[in-house]
């Protein structure tokens, strides 16, 4: 409670001397408006509301904050929320969106994520078809805590909800280039404007390439990149004023060379797999290990995905006119269909030798090749909702509506050729019905009630085929195992607050909410029949209590909001990563007992002069285990034999203990290895202390000068991290500061802007990721071997870039 008291302290004086500023400048300019704000206009309510008039803590990511951050895909907004953070694993199809500290991090296919990504009123079905390009994006609005009554399970963490721009009454359009030293190229095109009276059309095109920032040295070409191509289209037809049809078709295709992780340090003496004939002199030939390493060696295809998504929205919007009893509300129906299909690959030896030519243990031997992974993703998503908005004015202010969603999924995964052999082909369905309603009541001009339900319907099912092996040969008898089973579920989730606006620009308001998020199936390599016979893994559930302030201060010159929060979860849904006494690495699907995130978000904006404006933003996220007693040891953690797992007990946190844990129903999904209790344990992930902070200012140049200038900075800093959920000390990221610069013109119409930006100007390294272990190098003779492995954020390394915009 003291560090929450300090940064309110903190926050207040830093605001003060913005307010100060501003009031000084106030009096001399009056009610200026170049000197206020724009009024931010944002939908998390699903109507269209100002910002700081709703209860919710939320962050409105502007076109021109977009802009000026060169934001490409989800990853470029974890630099502007600090609430917002992203796990990252071996490929494009496992990655995971955290808020607050929470978010489901899963290899399989039927478990959904914790944070929704809606794009224009449509949830992704599977969380990563939404890593690709984001284009011709108006606004993202960064939702924190559960919104399940609004948005469904998805979103028992949060909500991402994207707006993209409409189409316009006039012709027009924009064109972007932008270039960097280090790789990157992006072209996009948007062209829109009315067809006849009735009909207006938008349409975009987008291209990116971006090498990475790891070299692979056997092949000479650059990793962890990515190349898209995004097509989207907005066609709306009104036919009457009362009446809108629009139609939204969509195409993205993603090709990602994602997720390599270089070696940082390495015990000398070592071989691959133990081996002599592979010593690691020779598989890592011309690498240096040290904190700065950014090589590698693999095989020509080293990991990653080939993407694709079609789909579209059709949506009718009808407001009801006079003489209806519904007189000035508006009926939506929102139809979508989305198909996204993958292709991953994975070269999991880490090295450019066929070093089953030579391998031993390998049988047959002579397979001219090393260890891969490849197959496949399909998700297949259907929603149609129906919605009813009450006008915006009256005491009554309501939104209700019904909601159907049907995602097929399926998983196809071969990794061999003859070593750790796994083979399977998983699929899922789940179906979702729900009613809902929100609504806001003035009991006066100044105190609201707000209140929600929503009534969720899932049903579930899965198959899986599972190729078993007799050992871990290709010529040895083989059988397929099926598994199949089928479950539903109902759930109620809902919201109650209050809210009290002091004046016309300063609010208060209080919420508690629940969220719910359903079943879910192990669907990875180590199902077996054990643990079919106990799923599904039961649902999650949340309840989240929060203090929020709003406020438009002097004269709209500056806008301050403030949230206090905490949430509980319980039956958190994630997969975790363990190791057998023997060694042996398993990755498998928990329901922990109980989580907690508690803390303080900031968010401020101020303009101080014309020229001049600011933005920050702050988060305090203390997010810990609650309960989960048979967490997962990390790698080389001691084994405290002195203090046995007590029966029908509890270890001490912190104990690293071997124990035949037999899977229970309803009970974390563990296996027999080495255990400790993680309660009290911080997230992984999650930074104490998150902070960003931006400004531009414009600079006038004399009147026979055909531009003006601006100069532009943005400052980020976060705590330290760990990326382990076992509280692995070496894979803990110290705290960093990254530095952006921006400088450029525009004409004095608008239509030109030229931008040169530094972005990690004083080339800071950080990691996104860190391993601890020794990638598959060992021997005998050293049995303290140590390794360690970095994968580095896209700005891990400065790099100086340019942007053009037109507009027409």
């Amino acid at each position: 409670m003291r560090t929450i008291q300090r940064a309110l302290l903190a926050s207040t004086a830093v605001i003060a001397v913005v307010a100060g500023t501003g009031a000084a400048h106030a009096q001399a300019s009056g009610s200026d408006p170049s000197v206020q704000l724009e009024e931010i206009i944002v939908t998390s309510t699903k109507r269209a509301e100002r910002l700081q008039d709703v209860p919710v803590s939320v962050t409105a990511l502007t076109q021109d904050v977009i802009e000026r951050n060169n934001v490409r895909e989800l990853g470029d907004l974890v630099k502007l929320s600090p609430g917002l953070s992203i796990d990252y694993g071996s490929q494009p199809g496992n990655f995971s969106i955290k808020m607050r500290g929470i978010g489901t991090f899963s290899n399989g296919i039927a478990v959904e994520s914790d944070v929704a990504v809606v794009i224009d009123d449509v949830p992704i079905g599977f969380q990563a078809a939404a890593f690709k390009d984001l284009i011709d994006v108006e606004r993202v609005e960064v939702l924190r805590g559960p919104q399940s009554t609004l948005f469904g399970k998805s979103a028992i963490a949060g909500v991402l909800n994207i707006v993209t721009a409409a189409p316009s009454d006039t012709f027009g359009g924009k064109a972007m280039a932008l270039v960097t030293d280090d790789g990157e190229k992006r072209l996009g095109f948007t062209v829109t404007g009315p067809i006849n009276d009735d009909i207006r059309v938008r349409l975009t095109v987008a291209k990116s390439d971006y090498d990475g920032n790891l070299k692979n040295l056997t092949t000479g070409k650059n990793v962890n990149g990515s190349s898209g191509l995004t097509a989207t289209a907005k066609i709306e037809w009104t036919p009457t004023e009362n009446l809108k049809f629009s139609v939204a078709p969509r195409f993205n295709h993603n090709v990602s060379s994602c997720c390599a992780s270089a070696i940082t340090e390495l015990t000398p003496g070592l071989n691959y797999q133990g081996e002599p004939g592979f010593p690691a002199t020779t598989t890592l030939r011309g690498i240096t290990f040290d904190k700065n390493n950014h090589f590698v060696r693999s095989d020509d295809r080293i990991g990653g995905g080939n993407s694709e998504v079609f789909g579209g929205t059709v949506r009718l919007d009808y407001d009801f006119g006079e003489g209806s009893i519904l007189k000035g509300h508006t009926f939506s129906s929102i139809t979508s269909r989305d198909r996204w299909k993958m292709r991953d690959f994975q070269d999991i030896d880490g090295t450019d030798q066929p070093f089953l030519l030579g391998f031993p243990v390998a049988s047959p031997s002579g397979i001219n090749s090393g260890a891969v992974i490849n197959g496949y993703f399909h998700a297949k998503s259907t929603t149609q909702e129906f919605r009813l908005t009450s006008p915006g004015t009256g005491r009554l202010r309501y939104v209700a509506g019904l909601w159907y969603a049907k995602n097929d999924l399926d998983r196809y995964l071969n990794r061999g050729p003859v070593l750790q052999l796994a083979r399977y082909l998983a699929e899922s369905t789940n179906e979702n019905y729900s009613a809902y309603a929100n609504a806001t009541f003035d009991l006066t001009d100044k105190l609201s009630l707000t209140g929600g339900a929503r009534f969720n319907r899932q049903k579930i099912d899965y198959q899986f085929h599972k190729t078993i092996f007799a050992n871990t040969t290709l010529t040895s008898p083989t059988s397929v195992q099926e598994f199949s089973g089928a479950n539903d579920d109902d759930a109620v989730t809902g919201k109650v607050g209050v809210q009290y606006k002091w004046t016309p620009d300063i609010m208060t308001y209080a919420t508690y909410s629940t969220g719910y998020k359903g079943q879910a199936y192990d669907l990875v390599s180590t199902f077996d029949s054990k643990i079919a016979a106990n799923m599904p893994v039961p649902p999650e559930t949340a309840k989240n209590y929060e203090l929020g302030f709003k406020s438009s201060l002097l004269d709209r010159r500056v806008y301050f909001n403030a949230a206090l929060f905490r949430a509980d979860y319980k039956g958190f849904q994630t997969s975790v990563t363990s190791f057998l006494p023997d060694g042996t690495f398993l990755t498998f699907l928990n329901s922990i007992g109980q989580l907690r995130t508690q803390g303080l978000e900031l968010d401020g904006v101020a303009r101080i002069t014309s020229h001049f404006r600011l933005n920050g933003a702050f988060a305090y996220t203390d997010a810990t285990v609650i309960d989960f007693p048979n967490g997962p040891c990390y790698s080389g953690q001691p084994l405290d034999l002195a203090s046995p797992y007590p029966v029908g007990g509890v270890a001490a946190p912190g104990v690293c203990y071997t124990q035949l844990q037999p899977i229970v129903a309803g009970k974390p999904q563990t296996v027999s290895g080495r255990q400790q209790n993680l309660h009290g344990k911080r997230l992984n992930n999650v930074p104490k202390y998150k902070f960003s902070l931006g400004g531009q200012y414009d600079i006038d140049l004399p009147d026979n000068v055909p531009f003006k200038a601006f100069i532009g900075a943005n400052v980020r800093w976060q705590d330290d991290i760990n990326f382990s959920l076992s509280q692995d000390p070496r894979t803990v990221q110290k705290a960093y500061s990254i530095t952006d610069l921006t400088v450029g013109i525009t004409d004095r119409e608008g239509k030109y802007k030229l931008t040169a930006f530094a972005n990690n100007l004083f080339d800071k390294r950080y990691a996104q990721g860190l391993g601890n272990g020794t990638s598959g190098y060992s021997n005998p003779a050293i049995p303290t071997a140590q390794g360690k492995t970095w994968f580095p954020g896209r700005d891990a390394f400065r790099y100086f870039g340019a942007r053009l915009d037109v507009n027409f």
